[in-house]
């Protein structure tokens, strides 16, 4: 996991973790903070906080490490009911997408689909790979989209793209919030694992801005969390400062722009929910 970006660490406030540490007093988790380094996951949350690497570990699901140790520890902390949760709000996305295209794309015309910020848009490629596997005739054009703050996510979402078929793949660099970056129309959107990073006036404006980007009869399919002691703890630990969630509060926020149908659900281990929004 190489190739630091000046658009991580959005919430990290200290240039060394250990050195907080030790200004904090809090001499005991140094060794756990070495111990978790080996692991390729811990390691790009300690380095990069919220970085779209790390979320992309979490989807692909399959341990990396230094040595035998490293993967082992990587194996443990992805199957961690947090991390494994995480890991549901991908799914989600990827089965609403490969749900609306077989609602959508069997009738012609054009669709253009958006995942924002894409980071390594994981879910619009195995959402299209589910669709086509079903069977189903594509009748549409069907364009995708990622946009991104960070160049050095586009530059790999787009090599992604290419390897994985999703074609053709429209990159938009730009502030989230900033709806002139985005691409002249949605049919649907994804945004999941921001939200966490977002108070509720943030929250509740991006969704202003996803639901003027939607065509009408456009979906938008998005995330947010509960808190867990083990993994809030490692958050803290990476200084990551999030913003927890219940899906009661997603729907709120959501209600007070003019959806036409909103729905939410629990994932199963009842940490992650998803709201579904139709304009």
């Amino acid at each position: 996991m190489k190739g630091a970006s000046p658009y991580y660490n959005r919430t990290r406030r200290s240039a060394s973790l250990p050195g907080a540490l030790m200004r904090r007093g809090r001499v005991l988790a140094l060794p756990l903070y070495a111990a978790l380094r080996r692991s390729d996951l811990a390691r790009e949350g300690f380095d990069h906080s919220g970085s779209f690497r790390f979320a992309d570990h979490i989807y692909r699901g399959q341990p990396s490490g230094r040595g035998s140790f490293g993967r082992w520890l990587d194996a443990r902390l992805l199957a961690l009911p947090a991390v494994r949760s995480f890991r549901s709000r991908f799914e989600a996305a990827r089965d609403e997408l490969a749900a609306f295209l077989s609602e959508r794309a069997v009738h012609g015309g054009s669709l253009d689909v958006l995942s924002a910020p894409c980071g390594i848009p994981r879910e619009l490629a195995e959402g299209y790979r589910a669709f086509r596997a079903s069977g189903q005739r594509l009748e549409a054009q069907v364009r995708f989209h990622g946009l991104d703050l960070d160049p050095i996510a586009l530059e790999e979402a787009a090599r992604f793209a290419s390897a994985n078929a999703l074609s053709p793949f429209v990159t938009h660099q730009g502030d989230i919030f900033d709806s002139s970056v985005y691409p002249e129309g949605a049919d649907f959107i994804t945004c999941t694992g921001l939200a966490e990073f977002l108070d509720d006036e943030q929250l509740s404006r991006l969704y202003r801005v996803f639901f003027e980007r939607l065509r009408p009869g456009g979906l938008f399919v998005t995330s947010g969390m509960r808190g867990r002691p083990i993994s809030d703890y490692l958050l803290r630990l990476a200084e990551l400062t999030v913003h927890y969630r219940t899906a009661g509060d997603l729907e709120a926020l959501a209600r007070k722009h003019a959806f036409s149908r909103i729905e939410t659900r629990v994932d199963p281990l009842g940490i992650q929910s998803i709201l579904v929004a139709r304009k």
